[in-house]
């Protein structure tokens, strides 16, 4: 789906905004997903904070919830692949991390290899929006891979198959129309 279709006669259909996929872990169990409302949350560099939106539906953010904590990774170009992996199924129902190579931080978070960076954030506040929780975190502990490019919305979909284009597609279509129901129980 474009963003024009996503967001008709909106700004937003301008965007084109970098892939994020954030880890967390909690009494042994691991997941993953695809967030692509992440921004950074300060201007104090000595003190780096990020916000982060999730579906309170996912299983990730079940963790996260748990924890307290998550990993937050900037997807590179060439690591397409992982959106369908991150974005398509629930964790509840498979095993996101079978096959991949990862490494745990101390604290046991799972972090996934190649990404341009990837950021340890431990949660601070959080706000219920109905659809969405809006977590503000601080950034821990942090790597950045110096030359890398993020991948891209645009550029992340233009080269998946058709059928997972598709499908990615008709899950943003689903999960709209669920969280609309969220919205306005949130709103009465």
């Amino acid at each position: 789906m474009s963003d024009v279709e996503a967001y008709p006669q909106s700004m937003f259909s301008l965007t084109n905004h970098e892939i994020f996929v954030l880890t967390a872990h909690h009494e042994g169990r691991d997941n993953g997903q695809v967030a692509t409302w992440i921004m950074p949350a300060t201007l104090v560099p000595d003190h780096p904070r990020i916000a982060a939106i999730l579906s309170p539906q996912n299983y990730t953010h079940e963790l996260i919830a748990l924890s307290g904590r998550f990993i937050l990774h900037m997807l590179a170009a060439g690591q397409h692949q992982l959106l369908p992996r991150f974005g398509l199924h629930s964790g509840r129902d498979r095993d996101k991390f079978e096959g991949m190579n990862v490494w745990r931080t101390p604290t046991g978070l799972p972090v996934i290899e190649g990404c341009c960076g990837w950021a340890e954030c431990r949660i601070v506040t959080s706000l219920n929006a109905g659809d969405r929780i809006v977590y503000l975190a601080d950034i821990i502990a942090q790597e950045l891979q110096a030359g890398c490019t993020p991948l891209r919305k645009r550029d992340a979909f233009a080269v998946q198959p058709e059928d997972v284009r598709i499908a990615l597609e008709e899950k943003h279509r689903i999960d709209g129309e669920r969280d609309r129901a969220f919205i306005r129980t949130f709103e009465e």
